[in-house]
C-alpha cells in the first residue's frame, strides 16, 4: 500500500470588507459596523483612523470582534474605521469606512469686518460650527432679508442699512437652529470743520446733521434737507446789517462736537 500524507496550510486571506461604508449618525446616537471576512481569519482587529483602540463601555465588541458597536457617540467617534484580519501566513485590512457625527450647532455669533460708517463697507459673518454644515437666514429687525449665505455685505453704508441683524443657523439633520444678533448704528457724531468765512462773502456753504440747525443769536437759520442724504446742505446768507465780525460763527451751536472751530 501506499500512504499520502495531505498537508493543510491556511490560506491566504482575501481582503475583508467593512459594511456599511458610510455612516451619519447624530451625537449621543449608537451605530454598527461589520467586518466580513474569510472564515479562516483567526484574528479580528479594528482601527480607527489607521490607529488600533481598545473596547470600553462604550465601543463594544461581538465574541469574534467581528461586529462593532458604538454607543453614546461622540464628536471624537467620527472618522474612518477599517478591519484587519490575520492568520498565521498572512494579514490584510479593509478599506475605510467613513463615520461622520452630526451635531450642533450648539451657538452662533456674528464677526464684522469693516466699519460702521456712513459711506464704507462691512461684512457680517455668521459662524455657527455645525456637521453638517448649516443653512442660514438673516434677519433685519423681526423681517427676512430673503439673504441665505453665511455673510452678509454692504459696499457701502447708507442710514436705511441701520438695525439690528439677527443671523439663524439651522442644521436639517440635528433640527437644531442657533442665532446670533447685532445692532447696525451710524454714529451721530459730528467729524466736518465748519466753513471758513472771508471778507466780502455773500453765501458760505455748511453741511450739518439730519434736522439740526445753525443758531445765532438764539435764532435758528435755516437747514435745507436733501432726501437720502443723512448730511444736509445748510445755506447761510449775509445779513447786511453785520460786520465780517461774522467770524463768530465758526463754532456754533448744533453744528458738529467739541472739535469743531
Amino acid at each position: 500500500g501506499h500512504t499520502v500524507t495531505l498537508s493543510l496550510f491556511p490560506e491566504i486571506l482575501p481582503k475583508p470588507t467593512v459594511t456599511p461604508n458610510q455612516t451619519l449618525v447624530l451625537e449621543n446616537g449608537t451605530f454598527t459596523l461589520t467586518c466580513n471576512s474569510s472564515p479562516s481569519a483567526e484574528t479580528v482587529l479594528w482601527l480607527r483612523d489607521g490607529s488600533s483602540f481598545a473596547p470600553s463601555e462604550r465601543v463594544v465588541l461581538s465574541p469574534d470582534n467581528r461586529t462593532l458597536t458604538v454607543l453614546g457617540v461622540t464628536r471624537g467617534d467620527a472618522g474612518t474605521y477599517q478591519c484587519e484580519v490575520r492568520n498565521p501566513v498572512s494579514t490584510n485590512r479593509s478599506e475605510p469606512s467613513t463615520v461622520t457625527v452630526a451635531y450642533g450647532p450648539d451657538s452662533a455669533k456674528i464677526d464684522q469686518s469693516g466699519s460702521i460708517t456712513l459711506g464704507s463697507p462691512l461684512t457680517l459673518t455668521c459662524v455657527a460650527d455645525s456637521v453638517p454644515a448649516p443653512s442660514y437666514r438673516w434677519v433685519l429687525d423681526g423681517t427676512d432679508t430673503k439673504e441665505t449665505g453665511s455673510s452678509l455685505t454692504f459696499n457701502s453704508i447708507t442710514q436705511d442699512h441701520q438695525g439690528t441683524y439677527t443671523c439663524q443657523a439651522h442644521n436639517p439633520i440635528t433640527n437644531l437652529t442657533a442665532s446670533a444678533s447685532v445692532a447696525v448704528r451710524l454714529s451721530e457724531s459730528g467729524t466736518r470743520k465748519c466753513p471758513t468765512w472771508g471778507r466780502g462773502t455773500a453765501e458760505a456753504g455748511a453741511r450739518c446733521r439730519g434736522s439740526q440747525g445753525w443758531v445765532w443769536g438764539g435764532q435758528a437759520m435755516g437747514c435745507q434737507q436733501r432726501s437720502g442724504d443723512p448730511w444736509a446742505m445748510v445755506s447761510l446768507y449775509w445779513v447786511p446789517s453785520l460786520s465780517w465780525s461774522v467770524l463768530l460763527l465758526s463754532r456754533p451751536r448744533h453744528c458738529g462736537g467739541p472739535d469743531w472751530g
